[in-house]
């Protein structure tokens, strides 16, 4: 306890000099034409295994949601419950509360769940999105040990008036629509997003948990989802800049039963959510200051009328993040800085308890580059819930830089995850939630190795990462059976294990640009101990629903304003059972999509006709045991964008 007290006086005495030099510094700087990131903290993520969204796949994608899209471009493993059910991320071989998701540097996990239903991310309102493998606790702090994904608005300044829409129908009476409009000016931007979504999701499959197998019609299996994001930015001088964002979603699920249950299905889903952040950036010098303030307030409602079940939650979160960036000489850059996060729940399944959180966590890093070949970062994380101190989350990362070509990196870092307000609340029937439960720690590591062709006047390019990870996760929190009554316990410890592969090759053919490219990634994820009074049997076996094989690959051609875009992804089978029981085994599945897109251009105006085609093959897979996927479907959309800039 007193060691970690001394490191967080020391932070704290880390972070003050910045802030006095701050005040020293004076300098007049030109208007900003890019809007600056709230948080900094991404650029300290040196050695990070890293996925980027490109411009074209979200263009594809962005009549969906970010489910849809890192499930229909291979972008990860996906944990799903069919169209419109529950989807969460899952990397590295572990569970869906080890991402974090952060949305302009604000964390977005439920307080509740631990957990974002990435089905309720309408790809349309993200600018710009990224997957990062691995732990990164010291950086983004509580969940961040699989991996993190990064939501990113930017905006530029003058540019003028922009006007856009994408309409789109498709297969199961899916629907969607987007608006978009915004005005930049030289000092002041505005800009609203609005979006509809429909769809039955009636489609058919072959039912093999009745006997003959059946070909059945999916029921109650709707969803309708409308939401608005405003965003406002100020450039009140040349050093401060000013951000304002609210978005508002409703999101109405049918809630279907698994196919192995009979009967017509009544229960109904609803999320409703509102998210505001205000931001203040001030930029002097080698200085730069952030601050940010958020507040999330999320419902769900669940009803069940067949059981005559109503079960309604709520939790509310109020973030304030600061950040101080220093850029000491041109080669040592530092940031230190705290977040205060308050988070209240509010559940039926809580009895009278309204659970309440205070966490106030420290961070600091220090990125160094060392003779124009290395570069090393160090960071760390200390939070404190409700007075009680959570691990301390240190990181060391370093990237040598062998030629123009050729680089490696590695990374090492302790990371952790605490209790939900479910786990330690819970009282709902048939559960009991657990306030003994201690945080989830892990150790993480990983090397990896970059090659990328030098920059040139070459047509050709190539370029290929691949990274070596190993993350021992202790105190593994797991829902069981307990003497009839489900309840949390700290059950286990997990060792998970790996590589992960990306490779890209694009070329000029006359005028034909063609585009390769390839994603693998090898998982064994192991009990390695089984607590007291738990299943032996389970001992070094493969976790539930986690493959060991996952890969996609992308074609791409383009030719005189066409696009052809292919992708074929496969998933490994997948235990349903702890004892590795290759009977109940969920089968390995491949999945193959295609789009076609055209753009014309007239003046100011660009129009571009996108047509999708969806498991070509018609291959025939669940997402979970009971939760069946569509077969062959098809969408068609249509994007408009104007834009008038301003006469400089």
């Amino acid at each position: 306890m007193l060691v970690k007290l001394r490191t967080v006086v020391f932070g704290v005495l880390f972070t003050l000099p910045f802030i006095v030099t701050a005040q020293k510094l004076d300098s007049v700087l030109r208007l900003q034409e890019v809007v600056i990131e709230q948080s900094r903290l991404g650029g300290y993520a040196i050695s990070k295994y890293t996925l980027r969204v490109d411009s074209l796949t979200h263009q594809l994608a962005s009549a969906g949601s970010l489910a849809d899209l890192l499930r229909k471009f291979g972008y990860g493993h996906l944990r799903g419950y069919g169209p419109g059910g529950l989807a969460t991320a899952s990397f590295r071989g572990t569970g869906s509360s080890h991402t974090a998701v952060l949305w302009n540097g604000i964390n977005l996990l439920s307080p509740l769940s631990g957990q974002l239903d990435l089905s309720q991310v309408p790809v349309s309102f993200v600018d710009d999105a990224s997957v990062q493998t691995g732990g990164a606790a010291s950086l983004y702090g509580n969940g961040s040990i699989g991996g993190s994904i990064h939501l990113n608005n930017k905006a530029r300044f003058n540019e003028g008036l922009k006007l856009n829409t994408f309409l789109s129908a498709g297969s199961f009476n899916s629907r969607y629509q987007d608006l978009g409009a915004s005005w930049s000016g030289k000092k002041f931007i505005s800009s609203t997003k609005v979006f509809l979504s429909d769809s039955k999701n009636d489609f058919e499959y072959l039912n093999k948990n009745v006997f003959p197998d059946k070909v059945e019609k999916r029921d109650h299996n709707a969803l309708h989802q409308k939401g608005i994001l405003q965003q406002n930015y100020f450039q009140l001088s040349s050093q401060h800049l000013l951000t304002l964002k609210f978005w508002y979603q409703d999101n109405t699920y049918e809630v279907p039963n698994s196919s192995g249950v009979p009967g017509k299905a009544e229960a109904v889903e609803k999320n409703t959510f509102y998210r505001a952040v205000a931001g203040w950036h001030f930029n002097h010098r080698q200085v730069d200051f952030n601050y940010q303030s958020a507040f999330v307030k999320h419902k769900l409602d669940y009803t069940d009328p067949l059981i005559n079940v109503i079960s309604n939650s709520t939790f509310n979160t109020f973030i304030n993040n600061m950040e101080v960036n220093f850029s000491a000489t041109k080669n040592v850059s530092m940031t230190s800085g705290l977040n205060y996060t308050w988070e209240q729940g509010l559940a039926d399944a809580y009895g009278i308890d309204i659970p309440q959180r205070n966490r106030v966590a420290l961070f600091s890093a220090l990125k160094w580059l060392l003779l124009d070949k290395w570069e090393l970062a160090f960071a760390f994380r200390e939070e404190l819930v409700n007075g009680s101190m959570t691990p301390f989350a240190p990181s060391v990362t370093a990237k040598w830089k062998a030629s123009k070509t050729i680089s490696f990196y590695g990374s090492v870092s302790r990371n952790y995850r605490i209790p939900t307000f479910n786990d330690l609340y819970w009282k709902g029937a048939g559960g009991l939630g657990n306030p003994d439960l201690k945080p989830e720690i892990s150790i993480s590591s990983e090397l990896g190795f970059n090659y990328t062709t030098p920059v040139n006047d070459s047509k050709s390019a190539l370029a290929f990462k691949t990274a070596i990870f190993n993350n021992n996760v202790n105190d593994w929190i797991l829902w069981s059976p307990m003497a009839g009554v489900w309840s949390p316990q700290n059950v286990k410890k997990v060792w998970s294990r790996g590589i992960e592969t990306q490779a890209t090759a694009r070329t000029v053919i006359n005028r034909v640009a063609v585009e390769l490219s390839m994603l693998y990634t090898f998982t064994r994820s192991t009990n390695q101990e089984i607590y007291d009074n738990r299943n032996p049997n389970e001992l070094n076996k493969q976790l539930m629903f986690t493959p060991m094989h996952e890969g996609s690959a992308t074609g791409r051609v383009l030719w005189n304003g066409y696009k052809l875009n292919i992708v074929s992804s496969y998933t490994g089978k997948q235990f349903t059972d702890g004892d590795n029981n290759k009977y109940y085994a969920m089968k390995a599945y491949a999945i193959t999509n295609l789009w076609i897109n055209k753009s014309i251009s007239l003046k100011n105006t660009r129009a571009t006709l996108i047509c999708e085609i969806n498991n070509i093959l018609n291959a025939d897979y669940q997402s979970r045991p009971g939760y069946p996927m569509p077969g062959r479907n098809y969408k068609l959309g249509i994007t408009i964008h104007f834009n008038k800039p301003n006469q400089l």
